[in-house]
């Protein structure tokens, strides 16, 4: 394996490995916040918050189906945080942060800033430097390219017969 395949391995076994650990984090921190959400939800409210995205490009960034991310959509509208209006054509919808939405989603980003921040307070300037500049660049990667699709279920086992 040539030098530059073998750090891009070593640097997404890296990433296979500190992704769930975030994951958890972050779940965690989210369950204790006010509003409580999911990882799902505060990844929607910031998808939001940036960007003009439509319920089909946030499912094809998550890799869910077009049902899953219309009840995630409608678990938000229903706590008062996402307004869903219609779009320029009758299959898309307008979505935008309520009040509330922004300032629950601004809590929930200043809650995971702030607690993640200090669990990374040991690396080197230089380090977190980097790291700061080259996880916006794994994201728009990662964000730009659907995931692979899930497999299709295995087929049930064979009836035994007594």
């Amino acid at each position: 394996m040539s030098r530059p395949r073998r750090v891009q391995a070593e640097a997404a076994e890296a990433l296979a490995a500190v992704a769930p650990l975030a994951t958890r984090w972050i779940e965690r921190l989210l369950a204790v916040h006010e509003p409580p959400l999911t990882v799902s939800q505060y990844f929607t409210l910031r998808a939001i918050a940036r960007e003009q995205v439509s319920g089909s490009e946030l499912a094809r960034r998550a890799g869910v189906s077009g049902p899953a991310v219309s009840q995630l959509l409608a678990g938000l509208d229903d706590l008062g945080l996402v307004e869903r209006r219609p779009g320029p054509d009758r299959r898309r919808q307008e979505l935008e942060l309520s009040a509330e939405g922004r300032l629950a989603f601004r809590s929930a980003e200043a809650l995971l800033r702030d607690r993640l921040a200090g669990l990374l307070g040991d690396l080197p300037p230089p380090e977190a430097d980097a790291l700061s500049r080259l996880l916006p660049r794994v994201e728009a990667l990662l964000s730009g390219a659907p995931p692979p699709r899930r497999p299709p279920p295995p087929p049930p086992p064979p009836h035994r017969r007594p």
